[in-house]
């Protein structure tokens, strides 16, 4: 199934720099589907950069001066102008590109430390907010789709995970949840979800469906098993 949306690609991209977006829910599996297709374009010869918009998220100290921390990773925490001119300096014929670092031990912006990107032949842009761009600097738009008690349980699975890992990382801001009962911890897992998570799909990501070439389907076991057209490929 992966292969035919590499082959899709492989038709759609004409030789000039080219854009991918990737979207759909928190946890649903975007930055590993960005990385599976960005494997199978380099095996068949494509300088492929993969992009996450968290690069773009202002920091910690820029959401709370701003009074909209609680609102992390909505469309107003990121700089989406940053977004759009670094696809339009790539498409302008620019070589070179540089964004923030953003650390997922820290849960923010890092001081200081810069990424460079080097123009590729395909961008994949792969995030919550990657289609809230204007449609016209994305080629290919993708939108991931599960059953939202999946998603759920794949949210809580990564970030119990995460948390049991960081007894050895101090720096981390998920150490302090490290020795909470497994209960208070679901419980306030579950109520994060519940007030920015799934608030954040359903004002924001979901109304970006439409603006999707294809809808990706994944099923139980986070495997692909639907490519269905979507809203903008077929009205273009």
């Amino acid at each position: 199934m992966l292969n035919k949306v590499i082959e899709r690609l492989k038709k759609s991209q004409t030789g000039a720099f080219f854009t991918v977006g990737i979207t759909g829910s928190v946890a649903v599996g975007k930055s590993t589907l960005a990385e599976r297709l960005a494997s199978g374009l380099e095996a068949v010869g494509y300088r492929v950069a993969v992009l996450s918009t968290d690069a773009f998220l202002k920091s910690n100290r820029q959401l709370h001066e701003e009074g909209i921390f609680d609102e992390k990773g909505f469309p107003k925490s990121y700089d989406l102008e940053g977004v759009e001119k670094l696809i339009k300096a790539f498409a302008a014929g620019e070589k070179i590109q540089k964004t923030a670092s953003y650390s997922q031990t820290l849960a923010d912006i890092v001081p200081g430390k810069e990424m460079f990107v080097n123009r590729p032949d395909i961008l994949i842009l792969e995030g919550v907010v990657a289609l809230q761009l204007p449609s016209d600097l994305l080629d290919a738009t993708f939108f991931i789709e599960a059953d939202m008690a999946d998603v759920k349980d794949w949210y809580l699975e990564r970030n119990l995970l995460a948390t049991v890992k960081s007894v050895n990382e101090p720096a981390s801001w998920r150490a302090q949840y490290a020795d909470m009962p497994l209960v208070d911890f679901y419980r306030l897992a579950m109520s994060v979800w519940e007030k920015t998570n799934q608030k954040n799909y359903v004002d924001y990501i979901v109304k970006t469906k439409a603006k999707a070439d294809w809808v990706l389907n994944l099923d139980h076991y986070h495997q692909l098993v639907a490519v269905e057209a979507g809203k903008r490929l077929a009205e273009g």
